[in-house]
């Protein structure tokens, strides 16, 4: 189990266009909220996905799990085991596949090398453990290749099973399909479901129809915060509160649809309507149809993607930070004639 209150972790940065002297005093520098108030729990045996733009804080909030940077605010355990206190202990019961795996390998060791010089810092001497996933990866024939010679899919799958040597109890999986080919992002996923079924885990990713393929719940993460957090379904409904309803009726009957509020005739027996309330709008299609004698061909309706409720969430989140932002800092200070503006 993953359990996290109130978890903050803040970065100073430059502010742009400072000064020489003002970079080096707090004038100079702002606070950014990388991971800002955080409140999940993961249950065991759950995948959790986490989604979010670039730069939302999904990999900082993983090096704080992981308990590679320390958070500055709030408390986070993993198994019952807090993450600053029983640090050790916390290494001990997970895995860890980084976004940037690559770097968690040795390229100039086999395969099978990385494995065992990996499975000491565990004080793992048995090496079925390491024949056991080599297997489970499908990786035998290649176990005694220098890493160089990989496919970045096969490298990913030797950095997951270095993420299990140690048989952990929770994964924590940052981005862990992200740039290798479908076939082995298929095996990966598959293997996931099958073989780690036992394990809690927490996939952060930017595939959004991945996400809801292999998760059981979801949170959404924009600015360090979590805004949005269920079942894909419950998300989809709660982020984007509408339906899409398409109507086919003979051709040349479609503009009598034309009144119902958010409706795009596409073509003469095409009609497409966007509903916040479908019992209702279903209703006026009917009244329609019954008061100027139209034959429905085919209805249907469509709850919302993952993908546009990610995108209409984040433009509601950028639109409420504009308005949060004062009239006279976002004017710019200079005009278009490269002068500056003169107090008003």
């Amino acid at each position: 189990m993953i359990e996290t209150h109130d978890l903050c972790k803040y970065f100073t940065k430059r502010k742009q266009g400072s000064s020489i002297f003002s970079r080096i005093t707090r004038k100079g520098r702002e606070i950014v909220k990388a991971v800002d108030g955080v409140n999940l729990k993961i249950r065991k045996g759950e995948i959790f996905g986490l989604i979010g733009p670039n730069g939302a804080g999904k990999t900082t909030l993983v090096k704080v799990l992981s308990t590679l940077i320390l958070p500055d605010l709030g408390t986070a355990s993993i198994n019952g085991h807090d993450i600053v206190k029983e640090d050790s202990l916390v290494r001990s019961e997970i895995g860890v596949l980084p976004g940037e795996f690559s770097r968690s390998l040795y390229w100039r060791l086999t395969g099978k090398q990385n494995l065992k010089f990996f499975a000491e810092l565990y004080h793992i001497r048995d090496e079925s453990r390491l024949d056991y996933l080599i297997n489970l990866f499908n990786l035998k024939e290649w176990e005694d290749e220098l890493l160089m010679r990989y496919s970045t899919g096969m490298k990913h799958k030797l950095a997951l099973a270095r993420s299990l040597l140690n048989d952990p109890p929770v994964l924590l999986l940052d981005e862990p399909t992200t740039g290798i080919d479908p076939q082995a992002s298929y095996e990966i996923k598959k293997l996931i479901k099958t073989e780690l079924s036992d394990k809690t885990i927490l996939w952060t990713s930017h595939n959004l129809y991945e996400i809801e393929e292999i998760c059981d719940r979801i949170a959404m993460i924009n600015n360090g915060k979590i805004v949005l957090e269920g079942n894909p379904a419950d998300v989809k409904r709660e982020g984007l509160e509408q339906e899409k309803i398409t109507l086919v009726v003979e051709s040349g009957e479609s503009h009598w649809f034309s009144s119902i509020e958010n409706t795009e005739i596409v073509n003469e027996c095409m009609v497409e309507v966007i509903s916040t309330n479908i019992k209702r709008t279903l209703r006026e299609i009917l009244d329609i149809t019954e008061n100027h004698r139209i034959t429905i061909k085919d209805l249907r309706t469509t709850a919302p993607t993952l993908e546009e409720v990610f995108i209409k969430r984040i433009e509601q989140e950028a639109a409420v930070k504009k308005r949060s932002i004062p009239e006279e800092v976002r004017k710019p200070k200079w005009s278009t004639s490269g002068k500056r503006r003169e107090a008003s």
